[in-house]
C-alpha cells in the first residue's frame, strides 16, 4: 500500500511587512572631514588653488553625502508576505509571486532574501522575524497552492477538477448546489429528499457534520482538493458545527480553499476578526472568483 506523507503545517504567519533597506554613506562623510581638515596644510604646501579645490571636493562630498545617506541597498524593496505568496513593490505596481514562483527565501533576524529563478529581493522588518515554517515548508506550500480543486467529497474524479490558475468559484458554487440536489447527496450526507431539503438545510443531519468534518480536517495530499468544495457543501447546508474547521482553513496555501472558507464561515456567523477579510487574500484571486466569493 503506497503511503503518503500529510501536508504541510497551515502557515502561522498572516501578514509579515518588510521595508527597504538602506544604507548611510559613512565613508563619505569621513573622507569631507578629512579633506576639510588637510585644507590648512594644503595651503601652506600647494598653494591656495588647490586649497580651494580641496574645499571644494570636501563640499561636494558632504552634500554628497546628505543626499545620498538614506540610498537603498541594492535589490531592496517593500514586500508583504503572506500565506499565498509575495506581494513586491515596483515602480510599475505591486507584482505577485505565489510559492511556485518563489525558489528561496532565507531569514536572518530582522532581514528576508526571496528569490525567484530571476530575480532576488531584500527586505527588512522592524521586529524580528519568524517565518521558519515558510522556510521549512516552501516547495509542500507551492505543491499544495497549485493543487485542482475537486467538485466532490473525495477528491478522485480528477476529470471534473477545475484548474487553481483559471477563474472556478462560480463552477465550484454551481457544483455544490447541484450536488446537494442529487440522490448522491441524500445518501452520503443523510439528507431528506430534494423536494423537502429546503426546509431542512438549517439542520444539517449528523452524518452530514462528521462527513464535512472528515473532509475539511483531511490532511492527505489528493489528485484534487476537495477542501474548498467540502467548505460550499457546508455553507449551503448551514452545518454550523464545522465552523472551526473552516477557521483553521483561512490561512491554507492555496487561495481559493482560504477564500471559500473565509466566505462560508462568514456565512455560519464566525466574526470577521477570526476569518479575516478576502482582501488578505484578494491579490491571489481571479477578479471573477473575487465577484462570485463577494455576491456569495
Amino acid at each position: 500500500m503506497v503511503t503518503y506523507a500529510p501536508l504541510a503545517p497551515t502557515p502561522d504567519f498572516r501578514y509579515v511587512g518588510l521595508e527597504p533597506i538602506v544604507t548611510r554613506r559613512i565613508g563619505l562623510a569621513a573622507a569631507a572631514i578629512g579633506l576639510v581638515a588637510l585644507a590648512p596644510l594644503a595651503v601652506s604646501h600647494l598653494g591656495e588653488g588647490v586649497a580651494i579645490g580641496t574645499a571644494a571636493l570636501a563640499l561636494a562630498g558632504w552634500v554628497s553625502l546628505v543626499n545620498r545617506r538614506h540610498a537603498p541597498l541594492a535589490g531592496s524593496t517593500r514586500m508583504g508576505i503572506v500565506p499565498w505568496g509575495v506581494l513586491v513593490e515596483e515602480e510599475d505596481g505591486p507584482r505577485i509571486l505565489r510559492w511556485a514562483g518563489v525558489r528561496r527565501i532565507d531569514v536572518t533576524s530582522r532581514r528576508v532574501v526571496v528569490e525567484t529563478a530571476h530575480d532576488r529581493f531584500v527586505g527588512e522588518s522592524v521586529a524580528l522575524v519568524r517565518l521558519e515554517r515558510l522556510v521549512e515548508h516552501l516547495d509542500a506550500y507551492a505543491a499544495e497552492q497549485s493543487t485542482p480543486l475537486a467538485l466532490d467529497l473525495e477528491g478522485t474524479d480528477e476529470a471534473r477538477a477545475l484548474e487553481a490558475h483559471e477563474p472556478c468559484c462560480e463552477a465550484l458554487l454551481e457544483a455544490a448546489r447541484g450536488w446537494l440536489e442529487s440522490a448522491s447527496a441524500s445518501t452520503d450526507l443523510d439528507l431528506p429528499p430534494s423536494g423537502y431539503r429546503r426546509a431542512s438545510a438549517r439542520a444539517p443531519s449528523r452524518r452530514a457534520v462528521d462527513e464535512l468534518r472528515r473532509v475539511l480536517r483531511d490532511r492527505t495530499p489528493k489528485t484534487a482538493d476537495p477542501r474548498a468544495f467540502a467548505a460550499a457543501i457546508a455553507a449551503e447546508l448551514n452545518a454550523v458545527d464545522v465552523a472551526p474547521e473552516l477557521v483553521a482553513l483561512v490561512q491554507c496555501p492555496h487561495p481559493i480553499v482560504a477564500a471559500v472558507a473565509k466566505q462560508a464561515a462568514r456565512k455560519l456567523g464566525v466574526a470577521r476578526a477570526k476569518t479575516g477579510t478576502l482582501d488578505e487574500v484578494a491579490p491571489f484571486l481571479h477578479e471573477r472568483d473575487r465577484a462570485t466569493l463577494d455576491a456569495w
